[in-house]
């Protein structure tokens, strides 16, 4: 499995995911930097707005997490299943399932990225 940190973004607003900056390949690991209106959230805080969210963004936003997390993740189309589990080292996750043939997991993290790992076996159903 490949593991990548990316930048997560909830707009204020409740609109899907934006990703800020740009990301720079090394190894299996990309990165980029956040902005989320100029204010520094914790993974709790992010954890909630994505949780608040309505399915349908919920959905965009671990679409994006994905797609942003590297070559692997580009080949997602859509999230076909999700499911929030247990937190992992004490922040937000999610398992979230691309095209109803891979499992990606996506962790928040304290600096209001997330780590995404995957592809791998599905193990959760819609």
């Amino acid at each position: 499995m490949k593991r990548s940190t990316i930048a997560l973004a909830v707009l204020v607003t409740a609109l899907p995911l934006a990703a800020c900056g740009s990301s720079t390949e090394a190894g299996n690991n990309s990165a980029a930097q956040v902005t989320t209106n100029g204010t520094e959230m914790s993974a709790d805080a992010l954890g909630a707005k994505v949780r608040a969210l309505p399915e349908g963004q919920r959905r965009g936003v671990l679409f994006r997490a994905i797609r942003d997390a590297g070559p692997s993740g580009a080949t997602c189309q859509s999230v076909t299943a999700m499911k929030e589990i247990a937190p992992v080292n004490g922040n937000p996750t999610w398992n979230a399932v691309c095209d109803g043939t891979t499992q990606w997991t996506i962790v928040l993290t304290a600096d209001t990225s997330a780590s995404v790992t995957g592809p791998g076996p599905v193990t959760i159903k819609n």
